[in-house]
């Protein structure tokens, strides 16, 4: 199976556990592989036959400024779903990373990952 990836995807959003993290936003990170079939693409050089990057990045840029949740896995669940329910993907994974993860200690960041399919 074909597959296109965006990758580093930045918002700003409302979402997290404590009210701190909802009251100010923070920065998260988003990565999408939406899984197809490109052939047609491949032969045609038609957009009509793949994903149009912008309206990928337009969705999930969507739900992370106008959306408020709770966790990270209910975030990258919404993104998911909205993916297979307005694109022609057959698979889609979502990672979300949050920079900035109120822990007594120092890491990276947190990161969720889903894989969904219809």
């Amino acid at each position: 199976m074909d597959r296109i990836t965006l990758h580093g995807m930045k918002f700003y959003s409302h979402s997290g556990l404590h009210s701190f993290e909802r009251d100010v936003g923070q920065l998260f990170e988003i990565d999408v592989d939406c899984y197809l079939d490109l052939e047609q693409a491949s032969l045609s050089d038609h957009l009509v036959d793949t994903i149009n990057y912008p309206e990928l990045f337009g969705l999930v840029q969507s739900v992370m400024e106008n959306s408020s949740y709770n966790l990270m896995e209910r975030l990258v669940g919404e993104i998911a779903r909205r993916i297979l329910s307005e694109l022609p993907v057959e698979r889609v994974t979502v990672r979300c990373r949050k920079p900035r993860v109120p822990v007594k200690g120092f890491i990276d960041y947190a990161e969720v990952e889903v894989t969904r399919s219809p």
